[in-house]
């Protein structure tokens, strides 16, 4: 039943059709060297992600988001567009654990794709409903603090993103905008329990909020998204023993 409850939020939370999607964040909160995390979320989209402990300080993260779905054309209901969604980044970061508790902060630079509906008016269209593809990178920096349990663990993590939507298309018409990037705060908190061996279940609940809230173009202000996780090279003592 919970996980009916789950579902239901991520239907609705994904009902809207922006152009910016944000990712789901990764959170490794790792214990030592040479562990390896690697997820896979549904939410809005699919998220894939990688996360490698080089050192007992220094860490590396990787991930791919992608969104393929049927949407009505909004000139014709009796005609179909794909709706889609690419995007990938990697970061590199610091974390330090202790016997309760966990910290860490990673940087990044990520590129990606989107195509929706949406109104803009720089594409000498006028106020109205086309097809739109924009293409965008977005550089963030992503602090975490979290617990240090041995079957169940939360994180809190206020990412700071950077995001510049640098070209937009709709048919033959292609424009660069003038307003340049656009700063989001992207609060998460992050739930990942123990399932049983090398495996975790996580939930993840995060907003999306454009500072100053002005953003030009259409995001996605809630997400909510549910997944599992690969753990390895995890210590005896992180896993409660």
């Amino acid at each position: 039943m919970r996980f009916g409850f789950f579902t239901v939020c991520i239907v609705f939370l994904s009902s809207c059709a922006p152009i910016y999607v944000p990712n789901v964040r990764n959170t490794p909160l790792f214990n030592g060297r040479g562990e390896f995390q690697g997820s896979a979320f549904i939410g809005t989209g699919i998220d894939l992600q990688g996360a490698l402990a080089l050192s007992d300080h220094i860490g590396v993260i990787g991930n791919y988001s992608f969104l393929n779905e049927t949407r009505n054309d909004p000139f014709d209901l009796s005609q179909k567009f794909k709706r889609k969604n690419n995007f990938f980044e990697g970061g590199v970061g610091y974390y330090k654990a202790s016997r309760t508790g966990r910290v860490e902060l990673y940087v990044g630079y990520g590129q990606g794709k989107s195509t929706t509906t949406g109104q803009y008016g720089f594409l000498g269209l006028g106020q109205q409903e086309v097809i739109v593809t924009g293409k965008y990178n977005r550089i963030f920096i992503q602090p975490s603090i979290g617990t240090n349990y041995g079957g169940f663990n939360l994180a809190f993590t206020p990412r700071f993103s950077l995001v510049n939507f640098k070209e937009f298309q709709s048919g033959a018409i292609v424009e660069t905008p003038e307003e340049g990037a656009h700063l989001f705060i992207e609060p998460a908190a992050t739930a990942r329990f123990r399932l049983g061996g090398n495996l975790n279940g996580m939930f993840q609940l995060g907003l999306n909020m454009p500072m100053p809230n002005d953003a030009f173009f259409d995001y996605v202000p809630i997400q909510a998204s549910i997944g599992i996780q690969l753990h390895l090279g995890e210590s005896m003592r992180a896993r409660g023993h």
